[in-house]
Parts: structure tokens; C-alpha cells; sequence
């Protein structure tokens, strides 16, 4: 047998036991117990009530039981093979919403409801599976979670009007308008926008902000005052209106995005123009009311004083 003959022969040995040993690999990892999938909410607000949820593939095995553990402190537990499936411990910042829709845990899953979260929520949690006798094998996942203070509420918007009446504004006017944000934590970033666009820094005042502790949480208002000229070189065509936005953001969390909007209505030069015509006719009008008025007076009182009397 030629030398190229050999190396043929141990090449294709070589690939038929590489192919052997892949495929007793993937038998095996068939076979074998594994977490595929878990949900844990990064952030949630400490108001709502959330849903932790592990997948898993037994392979060959049974299930022997799904743990849940907080801190790698245990505080569920569903055992399908014992005469009591489901059991709670306490953990601090941990309460199970019991007997809910959202609780479901079986051969593929197990899904659970954690409600009256507090500042104690905070944490990783951790799912953990194990089959059955005699291997007792495990797999697990873990994901974090930080329990926030979303805020409740639109920012308020004041000095554009007074007792809930809009004030007059026109070209040239000073506006001055401040922003206060709802309560949270982490606290929220105000924005001003003008027509939709971001206001120059220097229309903006300092900001302020006001703390209150609540529950361990640090809740944060923030105010924001603009101040700017009404002038369309600036702020460009108004076509009668501007519309003031303030945006106020936590960068973290999106969905806690609250904003709020006023509109400041801005006569026309041609409405101004047909306004103070029509004050300048009213006021014409009146004065010749007002003599006409005086004439009747004299001539009344001049008749009076001959004592004539006209019936």
C-alpha cells in the first residue's frame, strides 16, 4: 500500500470518529436538562405588579423542582413530585401574589407575580431547576431588577396664565414660564421645546430641586424656568401661535415620559391692524354720541330757564 493510500485511510478514519463524537455530543446535550429562557424586568415602577418567568427543556429528565431565589435567599418553591407542590419563605422586599392567573408552573415553565414592591425589591433573582433521582441535575438563570419611582403625573406648567384665563401676548413680549416635574426616582431631566425645537440654552434658568424621602425612596421634583423675547427673528415665522412643550424624562426609563403643552396665540400685524380700527370707529362713534348727547343738555337746559315747556 502506497504512503498516499495510508493517508487517505487516516484521514477518513479521522473524520468518521470527529463525526461520532459530534453526534454523541449532541445526543448528549438532547438528553441533558437546560434553562432556555428567563424574564426578569430590568425596571419597573414600585406601583405595579411584575412577572418573573424561566423556561426550561428536561430532556430526558423529570422535573423535580423550580426555585426562585432573591438575592440567593429561596422564596419559591414548586415541587410537582411532592405532596405539597407549592411552598413561599419570607424574604425581605419579596411578597407572591397568590392564587393569580399570572402563576404557572409545569414541565416547561414556571412563571410568578411579585406585588407591594418596595425599595427592598431591588435585587437579582434567580431561577433554578433539578431533576429527578438519582442525578438530581441543575441548570439556572439570574437576572436584575431595580424597583423605581415612576412619576404619576404630566409637568405643570405655570405663568402663562392667571386664574385659568390665558394671558394677551404680542410680538416684542416677554414670556416667563416655569416647569415643575412630578415626584420620582431616579429624578426626571426637564426639556423645553418651542414649535418643537429645543430652546437655546440662554432662554433657560437655573434649575431647582426639592427632595422628599418616602418609603427609603429619594422622590425628586425638579423645576425649570424659560424666559425669552417673542421676536420672529429668533424663534422664526409664528404664524399666530407658539406651542410651548415640556418634556420631562427620565433617561433611564423611557416609558416614564411625561410631557406637557400650552399655546401662546400671537395676533397677526393685519389683525392688530383691523383691532385698532375697529377700536379707533367705536371710540368715534362715542365721542359723537357724547355731543349729541351735550347739545340736547344745553338746549334742554336754555328751554328750561325761558320756562318753556313743551308737552
Amino acid at each position: 500500500m502506497s504512503s498516499f493510500a495510508a493517508v487517505g485511510r487516516t484521514m477518513r478514519l479521522n473524520g468518521r470518529l470527529t463525526a461520532a463524537v459530534l453526534l454523541l455530543q449532541a445526543l448528549t446535550l438532547a438528553r441533558c436538562l437546560q434553562l432556555t429562557e428567563i424574564t426578569v424586568p430590568d425596571v419597573v415602577d414600585v406601583r405595579e405588579t411584575v412577572t418573573l418567568s424561566c423556561s426550561y427543556d428536561m430532556g430526558t429528565h423529570k422535573l423535580n423542582s423550580v426555585k426562585w431565589y432573591k438575592d440567593e435567599r429561596e422564596f419559591f418553591r414548586y415541587s410537582p413530585l411532592m405532596p405539597k407542590s407549592l411552598m413561599l419563605f419570607d424574604v425581605e422586599g419579596v411578597t407572591v401574589l397568590q392564587n393569580s392567573t399570572g402563576q404557572i408552573c409545569n414541565q416547561f415553565m414556571c412563571s410568578i407575580q411579585l406585588h407591594r414592591l418596595n425599595i427592598r425589591s431591588s435585587g437579582s433573582y434567580r431561577c433554578e431547576i433539578s431533576g429527578d433521582a438519582p442525578e438530581f441535575k441543575l441548570a439556572h438563570g439570574v437576572g436584575n431588577m431595580t424597583v423605581a419611582v415612576y412619576p404619576q403625573f404630566d409637568p405643570i406648567i405655570n405663568g402663562l396664565q392667571h386664574n385659568g384665563v390665558q394671558h394677551n401676548y404680542a410680538l416684542g413680549d416677554f414670556v416667563v414660564a416655569n416647569c415643575s416635574s412630578d415626584m420620582s426616582s431616579p429624578p426626571a431631566r426637564l426639556y423645553w421645546y418651542i414649535n418643537d425645537r429645543n430652546v437655546p440654552s440662554d432662554y433657560l434658568q437655573p434649575q431647582h430641586e426639592s427632595t422628599v424621602e418616602n418609603d427609603g425612596f429619594q422622590l425628586r421634583q425638579r423645576t425649570l424656568e424659560i424666559r425669552f423675547y417673542i421676536d420672529e427673528k429668533r424663534l422664526g415665522k409664528l404664524k399666530g401661535k407658539l406651542v410651548l412643550k415640556c418634556l420631562a424624562r427620565i433617561d433611564a426609563i423611557p416609558q416614564a415620559t411625561r410631557e406637557s403643552t400650552q399655546i401662546i396665540y400671537i395676533p397677526t400685524t393685519d389683525e392688530l391692524r383691523n383691532q385698532k380700527l375697529i377700536n379707533w370707529r367705536g371710540s368715534d362713534a362715542c365721542s359723537l354720541q357724547h355731543a349729541t348727547l351735550a347739545r340736547l343738555s344745553v338746549l334742554f337746559t336754555v328751554t328750561l330757564g325761558g320756562f318753556r315747556w313743551f308737552v
